[in-house]
């Protein structure tokens, strides 16, 4: 098996040429190597169709790059992100929905779907942290008969929480299935589509060696297959 991901910008910002930089988190690698797949990172337009044709699913992981406002319809002149990400998402997205292939979408991979299929995201204005350099975490609740309850096999958990930015609007083809105690929407399901994604980080249960978290991509490979 075959999944496909996309390498993030990252500026190390230690005034070296080399600090310029695409990657994905050293979780990813570890979760190949656990269930033994091969992990596909994409970071060109070129050629993406044949590069992504033997896959079997994508990932679509977080990032600290912010979304174009334009992509949602809210007004940009003061956006400048160093790359647009999400131009390249989108052709990925077309792809593997054309497909008919599983997408998992974690934190900003959560708030692009949305985006591409009518939805909008916000910055967070509740009030309650949802950033933090440690490993903060906080309570959701949990909907049954989710993709969410399927890890948890529970209506409550606690998850970690690195984001600025949350769904504003959801996109219709979406259902919320998981929110935090201030509302905000942090997983959502379109089974038809077999499209899964998630605000908080459920990759870094491999650096805490978590089974419970594990579950998620397990049941995802599973549908993959």
């Amino acid at each position: 098996m075959v999944l496909a991901t996309v390498l993030r910008y990252i500026d190390l910002k230690k005034g070296r040429p080399w600090d310029f930089r695409y990657c994905i988190p050293h979780d990813f690698k570890l979760m190949a190597d656990k269930y033994g797949i091969g992990l596909v990172a994409v970071m060109s337009d070129d050629n993406i169709e044949e590069v992504c044709r033997d896959c079997d699913g994508l990932i679509i992981p977080g990032s600290t790059t912010d979304i174009n406002p334009a992509y949602y319809g809210e007004p940009s002149p003061e956006f400048n992100a160093p790359v647009d990400e999400y131009a390249l998402d989108k052709r990925l997205i077309d792809f593997f929905l054309e497909k008919k292939k599983p997408i998992l979408g974690i934190c900003a991979g959560l708030q692009e779907l949305n985006i591409y299929f009518g939805g909008s995201i916000k910055k967070i204005e509740t009030g309650v942290p949802h950033c933090s350099n440690g490993l903060l975490k906080h309570k959701i609740s949990i909907r049954e008969n989710s993709f969410v309850y399927d890890v948890f096999g529970s209506t409550e958990a606690s998850v970690n929480t690195f984001h600025y930015w949350h769904i504003d609007s959801l996109a219709p083809c979406f259902e919320a299935v998981a929110f935090s105690e201030d509302g905000i929407i942090e997983a959502i399901e379109c089974c038809d589509k077999k499209i899964f994604a998630t605000q908080w980080h459920p990759e870094l249960s491999y650096h805490a060696d978590d089974p419970i978290e594990n579950r998620l991509f397990e049941n995802f490979i599973e549908l993959c297959k």
